[in-house]
């Protein structure tokens, strides 16, 4: 019914109700008519996203098509300091530093995520980016009224071969990740609206997909019911195919949380040990029956 956005308009209207005033200072709007699908609906733009796939059947399709059962997979959190994202950073050319954190960051878990998996190197893997429409300089003639608290995000994948991803530079993944969000555009998001009216609201690719949302800029850490801001804010554990980017503060050091989920420990452990092989430090990492969340929801 909502994004994260307009989750966390719905609950700055509740902390002001709590706190005494009558009507909320954003009035709600509806007009869910304004992401209608045309008519008659036609699809403009490929959508990586929605593409049906074959999974080759090898010892590794199962990692792959990694929908797991969230009892028997191994999670946890990694804190990215501002220290290791500027290291991240020294490993692009030039031409590709002045990517945003998003990107960068994106980059850099999809290629770990995929070594970790130990796929077949001729598989086709990809990672799917919740853009948001609210404020996207690409996106000019569907500008949502600030009271709309509806869904308002595509997500755009970025393709590669396992192989290439692999044996690449973290730059080459920056460029599929920054080519992926630039196509959301006016056309990009009538084009899914019509997609998803002609083909049934189909469900996104999972085979070899890799799904992640930026929540660092949302506003569920200044929720405020009266009682002082959040200790956290944001969801307790994450899904198999999904990551989030959640603010958060290590002893005094403010940087980003990222939930992962892998099927085994030892694919978890590649994983670590990518991650500190791109900036030579160990990160911090929390085990979910480790880290105590204090959620404000």
């Amino acid at each position: 019914m909502s994004d994260a956005f307009g989750l966390v308009q719905f609950l700055n209207t509740i902390t002001e109700m709590a706190r005494g005033r009558k009507v909320p200072s954003i009035p709600p709007v509806w007009q869910r008519e304004i992401l209608n699908a045309r008519n008659p609906p036609r699809i403009t733009c490929p959508h990586q996203e929605y593409q049906d796939v074959v999974t080759l059947q090898t010892p590794n399709s199962k990692a792959s098509n990694m929908v797991m059962d969230p009892n028997n997979v191994v999670q946890c959190s990694f804190f990215f300091s501002s220290n290791q994202i500027r290291n991240l950073r020294e490993l692009l050319p030039k031409h590709l530093r002045n990517c945003t954190r998003f990107e960068l960051l994106t980059a850099c878990l999809w290629k770990c995520r995929t070594i970790a998996l130990e796929l077949d190197p001729k598989e086709t893997v990809r990672v799917s980016c919740m853009t948001s429409i609210r404020g996207n300089k690409n996106v000019n003639n569907l500008r949502l009224p600030l009271g709309y608290y509806g869904n308002a995000f595509a997500y755009p994948a970025a393709v590669s071969n396992v192989r290439v991803l692999c044996d690449s530079p973290l730059g080459y993944a920056v460029k599929l990740v920054k080519k992926a969000k630039d196509q959301v555009n006016d056309e990009y998001i009538k084009s899914v609206a019509d997609l998803i009216v002609i083909k049934g609201r189909p469900l996104y690719t999972v085979p070899g997909n890799y799904i992640v949302s930026d929540q660092t800029r949302v506003g569920f850490n200044e929720v405020d019911f009266g009682w002082g801001l959040p200790v956290f804010g944001g969801p307790a554990m994450t899904l198999s195919l999904f990551s989030l980017y959640i603010p958060y503060e290590e002893k005094g050091e403010k940087g980003v949380v990222v939930p992962l989920c892998l099927p085994t420990a030892s694919a978890m452990e590649r994983f670590k040990q990518e991650l500190k092989k791109m900036t030579d430090e160990e990160y911090k990492m929390y085990h979910f029956k480790d880290f105590k969340i204090v959620s404000s929801l």
